[in-house]
């Protein structure tokens, strides 16, 4: 799985003070160490809305469409995942569960490849992609864009880090989290994902 940071509210941590401040006219009181003090206070607080101000957006590939389904269930998020219907998907692998053995693991990769040579025959006898598709097991690679604002990160990350959650998407949750205490350390600091 590849995660790449597209796009990010320039001094997102300076936008989300400033906006907080709002609230008590309190603007003459900034400062980086003051603005990370208040965006810590208002996350312990439960203050979390002002969050909402900064937003991050992320491409993601080599994710399997189920967990990509798991991940577009957050509908506070926006997303474009790659199309089935007008993309040749006869290249995508399949993502490889971590409990699967190499026996395992051969006999899956050999189902997936007979379904690629079922859809590709369906194709060539004029059945729709749109069709065909639904023969395409659910771990074949996929890729997708996803953009959310810092408070919807901070509740993705929560959710889909957690211990109980599918190792995939706790595989994405830890590394956009990586990425995004990179650019808001004071606003991701708290969390973390487990391995």
């Amino acid at each position: 799985m590849k995660v790449e940071l597209v796009a990010i509210t320039p001094d997102a941590e300076g936008v989300i003070a400033r906006c907080a401040r709002v609230s008590h006219r309190s603007e003459a009181k900034a400062s980086p160490e003051a603005d990370a003090k208040l965006i810590r206070r208002l996350i312990e607080l439960g203050h979390e809305s002002v969050l909402e101000f900064a937003s991050a957006t992320f491409l993601i590939e080599g994710i399997s469409r189920a967990a990509a389904n798991q991940l577009t269930r957050h509908r506070l998020a926006s997303f474009v995942q790659e199309s089935q219907r007008y993309v040749d998907v006869r290249d995508r692998g399949m993502v490889r569960p971590p409990t699967f053995s190499e026996d395992q693991w051969e006999k899956a990769r050999s189902l997936h490849r007979e379904a690629v040579d079922l859809y590709l025959e369906l194709l060539s006898e004029g059945v729709p992609k749109e069709d065909a598709r639904y023969l395409l097991p659910i771990g074949t690679e996929t890729r997708l864009t996803v953009s959310a604002n810092f408070r919807e990160w901070r509740h993705i990350i929560r959710l889909r880090g957690n211990r109980a959650a599918q190792w995939e998407i706790r595989l994405l949750a830890r590394e956009v989290l990586r990425i995004l205490k990179q650019h808001a350390p004071t606003v991701f600091g708290d969390l973390e994902v487990r391995e």
